[in-house]
């Protein structure tokens, strides 16, 4: 990357990158791939839906040790000053979460313990109602459960960050009013310009924004309205955000999937999972490409946007959420009983 070149060298987060044992497949091509196109951090998704708890510890051990063994270019990391480090050494750095809460099996006890294996974001609610919530397919919108209250007050205090992606409208609504630290949408785009199931409404991104969180922009073909999932597309939805909020409380949460085909057949097999969308039947899959990330940016200094806010798109906005929860971690660490 020139040093002329307009975009500068910003720190590039993705929060989200499915990581399931299918992935560990092309576990040196993807992460390479990132590296190469200009990502300093992903955010790995680490859970899995069968036998949550037990298939999701031994993952993340296979996906740790898959890590360490390339040292020389992978980084783990569970801090924002890690992830810079990690940038500085030349390495693309490698943290996790979870898509839905399941692995948690109604048990608040868990949050520390997965809090200390490195998971750094909790998506609530997978599409479908689980313990915590409706995800954001339900017939219903009944909002958070007494568990989930309780689950969100000990993300508060492990420094989880809860993430309302892909769940229901009323359960992140009084989510967001639970949660006394910053909440993302670590990869949601607007119903405002897409009307879908996936995307989420106005007054939640404000409330998202109240609480000093962000809104990271998924590359998701559907969920972007453009069939070929364009920068242009995500663009648009990310200067839609900008003029709601303002830039700041922007991110990226790509969603990048390789395989297509599986990744359409899991939706075929799971009609209750992926419904029809206002009597429209989903459609074949397309991702953007993490080469798409910068050309983003750029495309946002060519409309006018500071470099400053553009980096905080890209990356530091993350970075600042993240540390917001560290520090309240260190002061609830401090303030416990020995």
């Amino acid at each position: 990357m020139s040093t002329s070149d307009p975009l500068g060298n910003p720190i590039i987060c993705d929060m989200t990158l499915p990581w399931s044992a299918e992935h560990m497949v092309d576990k040196d091509i993807t992460l390479p791939r990132f590296k190469k196109a200009g990502v300093d951090f992903v955010s790995l998704t680490v859970n899995l839906r069968e036998s949550p708890l037990s298939a999701t510890v031994r993952h993340i051990a296979r996906v740790k040790a898959h890590i360490a063994e390339r040292a020389e270019s992978l980084s783990f990391v569970t801090t924002a000053d890690e992830i810079i480090a990690a940038k500085s050494e030349g390495k693309l750095a490698v943290g996790f979460h979870f898509q839905g809460a399941d692995p948690f099996e109604g048990s608040v006890e868990l949050v520390e313990l997965f809090a200390g294996l490195g998971i750094r974001h909790v998506l609530l609610a997978y599409n479908q109602k689980n313990l915590v919530g409706d995800g954001c397919v339900e017939r219903t919108d009944a909002g958070l459960s007494r568990f989930g209250v309780r689950l969100i007050e000990a993300m508060n205090r492990s420094a989880i960050i809860v993430d309302g992606s892909h769940t229901g409208y009323r359960t992140t609504m009084e989510a967001m009013e639970v949660s006394t630290r910053p909440f993302i949408f670590s990869h949601s785009n607007t119903f405002a310009l897409v009307p879908h199931y996936r995307n989420i409404k106005d007054d939640q991104i404000r409330a998202c924004a109240r609480t000093g969180g962000l809104i990271g922009v998924n590359g998701v073909n559907e969920f972007l309205g453009d069939m070929e999932a364009g920068t242009e597309a995500m663009f648009r939805h990310v200067d839609h955000i900008a003029g709601l909020v303002g830039p700041e409380h922007i991110g990226i949460g790509l969603d990048y999937v390789k395989d297509y085909d599986a990744i359409w057949q899991w939706m075929q097999d799971n009609p209750d999972l992926w419904p029809d969308n206002d009597g429209a039947a989903p459609i074949y899959p397309a991702h953007a490409q993490p080469e798409q990330i910068r050309e983003l940016g750029a495309r946002l200094l060519g409309a006018g946007y500071s470099r400053a806010d553009v980096h905080g798109i890209l990356g530091g906005n993350y970075l600042r959420v993240l540390r917001r929860h560290e520090r309240a971690r260190a002061v609830t660490s401090t303030a416990s009983p020995h």
